[in-house]
């Protein structure tokens, strides 16, 4: 550089020498880039990069070695394939682009680019994500990293929200470019006309190829722009997931509640990607009448079914309602207690049962701007999308081009039907009540059946079917928590919803209401009859051995409990009876202990654990059933020998073996039998125990 500023005749030489050294080069062509960009604020001028210009100053090689950084190609190779000519020319052209560029460089204007606006706005648009919806965001990870680990020769770095963030940036700086957007105007930048651009992965990757980034995004935005020029399964990915999340944003943006095809703006969002903590409210338009400020409606989480009933008979189909609702209550699965429980289910050191909580409850609706939940005015015809006016001064609404289904179509539905017939609400709930009703019938019809699930017991045992008023009885039982969040599993949701429907005497004393109201008395009462039915699974398994530890019996039988208790008890403290296996076990081991010690004239602690394996004399699950009958059938005899009475009804031992003796399906996928003294020891004692039980 010194000797072409003096206007020395070794520049020819030292150009030589550059040409020649294939790094110099590279690092001369990529400095006069950055001057260039620096000088031309973010942009690259047309005569180091248009092909197409045969009148510019800059040769076709550096045109071709400038257009290959920007598209993320390997420049060293490049050089490699080009002649010492093409080489020499290409040196000249860029270092006389940068001497002309370095005395423009000092002072100028250190205000963020156009493009770097752009990439900015790309990165806030995924970083709502993460917040608005962040199923999408854990897809778009767990893709990324397939194809970062999947593709290690890719040399993928950075987070796949980088990615989608730079091919956001470059697709927005090409929208911005054809609609003369600057940075000053960069709030008037369209979302919307970005969308048809995702569309076509072809058209996005020739746009990516062509951005030129903010030169701090380097060093990851050549490997994203190789491969995406290279798997066309990369490319399309990264724009389903850009295109995904841009269409979030303009479902909820609240200046197009009404406007099919709205045109939505980085103005209209710049409250949500801006982190802000308030939800953003449109402000009216200057001299729109009737006009006022609007949200949109929150979807995310929330689950609203289709009605049962079409539009209520008697009024027109142009009828406008108007509701007043003093509360609306909502089904919604809550992300953040998902995303709680998937960390609970990795944290090693916790013991026990995992204090998971109930992901999807039952909540009332608040205003998404002032948080009120009560009191509001719902408006729109049968088929509209739901408008809801709140006392703040906010109106709610649904997107006008919203689906038949959506959250906002159904709600309002729901609400026109209660208005037109009441009776409606116990109505709505049927249908669900007999799906439970049908799927609890089925688990009992399974193998692997138990009896009902823990949060049904409860549910059983808490509510008291003899009160009168069901719905009285269910809030006792329920003890519901609204306004806040209730959380529960299927049934509880569904017990809460019908104690607020029969807790409105228009709804109770409907013959509707009275139909709900039994067939729900009827449910629970046979869930209770159930829940009894199966209550000795539940108990703990050292309740079970104490209950048959105290039908007494002689000395060395006692002694034989001691010694299981001892050796076997302790370890399943925290386990209940269920298909009773363990209790099973532990039962034939204090058998087996008594008939050694007995048979041996020995103290039941100097029995050894491969004694019993010796007694027990197979491996329980591989044998045959006349092996299995078999060693019952000898177990029996020396029991007799002994002296009893196998079918007596007064002798412990003889009671206990009865129980043994009984065939139990050695699984809950087979058909497969075996006596109860085989699958226990077995479970306890077998090779593939669990329990590691030593003695």
């Amino acid at each position: 550089m010194g000797a072409v500023l003096k206007n020395c005749e070794c520049v020819a030489e030292h150009l030589d020498e550059v040409a020649a050294d294939t790094g110099c080069l590279v690092r001369l062509v990529t400095f006069s880039r950055l001057t260039a960009l620096r000088v031309y604020r973010g942009e690259l001028p047309g005569y180091m990069t248009d092909g197409d210009d045969r009148l510019s100053a800059s040769s076709p090689e550096l045109k071709r070695l400038v257009r290959a950084v920007t598209a993320g190609e390997p420049l060293v190779e490049l050089c490699e394939q080009m002649t010492p000519a093409e080489r020499r020319a290409a040196a000249e052209d860029a270092l006389d682009a940068l001497m002309g560029h370095l005395p423009l460089v000092e002072g100028l204007d250190e205000t963020e680019t156009l493009a770097e606006l752009c990439c900015q706005v790309g990165a806030v648009v995924i970083g709502w994500s993460s917040q608005a919806a962040p199923m999408a965001e854990r897809e778009l990870t767990e893709a990324w990293q397939q194809y970062q680990f999947g593709q290690r020769e890719a040399g993928l770095r950075g987070t796949g929200a980088d990615a989608v963030a730079l091919l956001l940036g470059a697709v927005l700086h090409h929208q911005a470019r054809t609609d003369e957007v600057t940075t000053d105007r960069i709030r008037e930048l369209v979302f919307t006309r970005a969308l048809p651009v995702l569309k076509d992965p072809e058209r996005s990757e020739e746009i990516l190829r062509v951005f030129v980034a903010p030169p701090e995004t380097d060093p990851f935005i050549a490997p994203i722009k190789r491969l995406a020029r290279r798997d066309r399964a990369f490319l399309a990915d990264l724009c389903s997931h850009a295109r995904h999340l841009l269409a979030l944003h303009v479902e909820h943006c609240p200046y197009g509640l009404r406007e099919s095809g709205h045109e939505c703006t980085v103005e209209h969002r710049l409250e949500a990607i801006s982190g802000g903590s308030q939800t953003p409210v449109s402000t009216p338009a200057p001299g729109a009448l009737g006009e006022g400020r609007r949200v949109v409606l929150p979807r995310i989480g929330y689950r609203e079914d289709r009605p049962t009933e079409g539009a209520p008979e008697g009024y027109p189909d142009d009828h406008v309602w108007h509701i007043n609702v003093d509360r609306i209550l909502l089904t919604r699965w809550d992300a953040g207690i998902a995303r709680w429980n998937e960390s609970i289910s990795e944290d090693s050191s916790i013991s026990g049962t995992p204090p998971y909580d109930h992901e999807t409850g039952l909540e009332q609706f608040a205003c998404p701007a002032c948080k009120n939940q009560e009191s509001f005015l719902v408006e729109g015809r049968w088929g509209d999308p739901l408008t809801l006016h709140c006392s703040c001064g906010v109106t709610i609404m649904s997107p006008v081009d919203g689906a038949p289904d959506d959250l906002g179509h159904c709600l309002l539905q729901r609400l026109i039907l209660c208005e037109a017939d009441p009776a409606y609400a116990a109505r709505r709930l049927m249908p669900p009540l007999a799906e439970l009703q049908e799927r609890e019938q089925n688990r009992r019809s399974f193998r692997s059946y138990l009896g009902p699930e823990s949060d049904t017991v409860a549910l059983a045992e808490a509510i008291d079917l003899e009160q009168d008023d069901l719905a009285q009885a269910l809030a006792a039982g329920l003890r519901p928590r609204l306004p806040e969040r209730h959380g529960g599993n299927a049934l509880t949701l569904l017990l809460l919803e019908i104690t607020y429907a029969l807790s409105a005497p228009a709804v109770r004393d409907s013959d509707d209401g009275q139909r709900l109201a039994r067939a729900v008395h009827a449910f629970l009462a046979d869930l209770k009859q159930e829940s009894d039915r199966w209550a000795p699974s539940r108990q703990p398994v050292p309740d079970r051995l104490q209950l048959w530890r105290d039908e007494g019996g002689p000395q060395v039988l006692q002694d034989a409990w001691e010694r299981t208790v001892e050796v076997a008890g302790s370890r399943f403290e925290q386990y209940q009876v269920r298909d009773g296996r363990l209790s099973d076990g532990c039962a034939a081991l204090t058998l087996a202990l008594y008939l050694l010690a007995r048979e041996g004239e020995n103290s039941v602690e100097q029995i050894s654990r491969d004694e019993v394996l010796a007694l027990m004399g197979l491996e329980g699950t591989g044998v045959t059933a006349d092996a299995a009958a078999e060693t019952t059938r000898r177990w029996g005899a020396r029991l007799q020998a002994l002296g009893h009475d196998l079918n007596a009804g007064d002798d412990p031992v003889a009671r206990m073996w009865q129980h043994l003796r009984t065939d139990v399906h050695v699984d809950s996928y087979s058909d497969k039998q075996q006596p109860a003294l085989l699958v226990g020891l077995t479970a306890v004692l077998g090779p593939h125990s669990v329990y590691n039980i030593r003695f």
